[in-house]
């Protein structure tokens, strides 16, 4: 039995994995394809919810008078845009083990060929989108935040 620790953090072995994936396909069951699928829906949707909310903050910011009222709104903005991106970074987690289940799943399935021709392609920059959407793009929005915060508090960013 070959155990793929630098896959999964428990003792799930290859075999039981495989053996999982033909009782859920024998038995007409949710598969791990379609849990995947869910989970890539879950972070879409909760990305687009991310932005949205961090443009309704920033707009509100924009048309808010005094300093005071606009350091409460970036704070809402910025608790509410970390709470948003726990969510995202959860859902990316679960993502990222059920990719690696599918990569691991069968040699001849897609993703292992399609990761082999990434691999081959030798990129510069090879960041996967998953990263970015789901690390990346929530930490700018959560230091943009808190940049603002600081500089209007410092009375250094001068906003009347």
């Amino acid at each position: 039995m070959k155990k793929v620790k630098d896959i999964y953090a428990s003792e799930i072995t290859s075999d039981k994995v495989k053996e999982a994936y033909d009782f859920q396909l024998k038995n007409n069951m949710w598969t791990f394809y379609n849990e995947r699928e869910l989970e890539e829906n879950i972070i879409a949707n909760r990305y687009n919810c991310l932005l949205v909310v961090y443009s309704l903050f920033l707009m509100t910011f924009v048309n808010i008078n005094g300093i005071f009222n606009k350091i409460v709104i970036l704070s809402l903005g910025l608790l509410i845009t970390i709470f948003i991106s726990l969510t995202i970074y959860r859902a990316y987690i679960k993502l990222n083990i059920y990719l690696k289940i599918l990569k691991d799943l069968n040699e001849y399935h897609v993703l292992p060929f399609v990761d082999l021709e990434v691999k081959a392609q030798k990129k510069i920059f090879n960041i996967s989108v998953l990263s970015i959407i789901g690390i990346i793009i929530p930490l700018i929005l959560i230091t943009s935040y808190i940049i603002a915060i600081i500089l209007i508090s410092l009375n250094i960013w001068n906003i009347k």
